[in-house]
């Protein structure tokens, strides 16, 4: 989307969206360490966030791969937790790969996966979906009208499936959401992250366009991916049965969505600073102000 916020307003629209997150109960306080490494010997699991995390866009932060090698050198339990959902595991898993890490295709788990849990089970006549033209859709159970390629069928889909925001402008959101005022139709939300850090900045995404909906059309997607328990029941199921939550570990750089998802799972939870969104706020301040706080801040994983 063709649209701009500072760090300041994304923080304070996840703040509006913290009436409708899960409310967990969080650590009183935070303990502030270097690196992964300093903590690694407490957990036996380490669900990773992706982006801000293991990479920035289509670069992988500086030694972040070496790290889960050692991790996997000690025998850890490992698991990327992504909100990625315009992309399959497949593809998840080669990107990766190409990145220099060495997780298996059954070590990753997206908000799109479980997205597929949901579809297998309720499956709507059409949905329209925000992706961009040519997205690969053969891993959902569905019939599927892409609204970039024909913005047309918006009046006539059974409902709507927030996937992607690239290539998606306000011009398409405003039709969109004057659709929804028209006709009500059940929304789903294949990613509830407001932003995603890129090599230059910031990219929004589906979160922020369901919170616009939700603010005009007075409609509440059904959100799959963090801080929901959806994706952390589909991580935690990756999971040894021996393994303790609270000797696994939930890393990431977004206090609404990886803190306050691990959190909500009974994870113990960890804010990389250094890097993603965490590192453009006053992340000492927004844990005060809002509650929730990790029980780690390490700079760089």
């Amino acid at each position: 989307m063709l649209l701009t916020l500072s760090p300041a307003e994304i923080l304070h629209t996840y703040q509006t969206l913290e009436k409708i997150f899960p409310k967990p109960i969080f650590p009183k306080h935070f303990q502030k360490v270097h690196t992964l490494g300093d903590i690694s010997h407490l957990y036996d699991a380490f669900f990773f966030d992706a982006f801000g995390v293991l990479n920035l866009g289509e670069t992988a932060i500086p030694l972040a791969a070496e790290r889960i090698k050692t991790l996997r050198q000690q025998n850890k339990q490992l698991c990327i937790v992504s909100n990625a959902a315009s992309v399959s595991r497949q593809q998840l898993f080669e990107k990766y790969t190409k990145l220099g890490f060495d997780f298996s295709l059954d070590e990753i788990v997206s908000s799109r996966d479980a997205l597929a849990t949901y579809l297998h089970t309720h499956r709507a006549e059409s949905y329209g979906v925000t992706a961009p033209i040519g997205t690969k859709l053969n891993d959902l159970n569905g019939s599927f009208i892409n609204l970039i390629e024909y913005p047309d069928a918006m009046d006539t889909v059974d409902g709507i499936l927030l996937l992607s925001s690239q290539d998606w402008t306000s011009s398409l959101q405003e039709t969109l959401i004057q659709s929804l005022i028209t006709k009500p139709r059940p929304i789903l939300l294949g990613n509830p992250d407001l932003v995603a850090p890129r090599d230059n900045g910031f990219s929004l995404e589906p979160g922020f366009m369901a919170k616009q909906i939700l603010d005009k059309a007075h409609i509440k997607a059904l959100a799959f991916g963090k801080p929901y328990d959806n994706i952390f029941n589909l991580a935690k199921a990756k999971l040894k049965p021996d393994t303790v939550l609270s000797r696994t570990l939930m890393i990431g750089d977004t206090l609404h969505t990886d803190i306050l998802g691990g959190c909500n799972a009974g994870l113990h939870t960890a804010m990389v600073s250094a890097n993603g969104f965490a590192s453009t706020i006053p992340w000492q301040d927004t844990i005060q102000k809002t509650g929730i706080c990790p029980h780690y801040v390490i700079d760089f994983i």
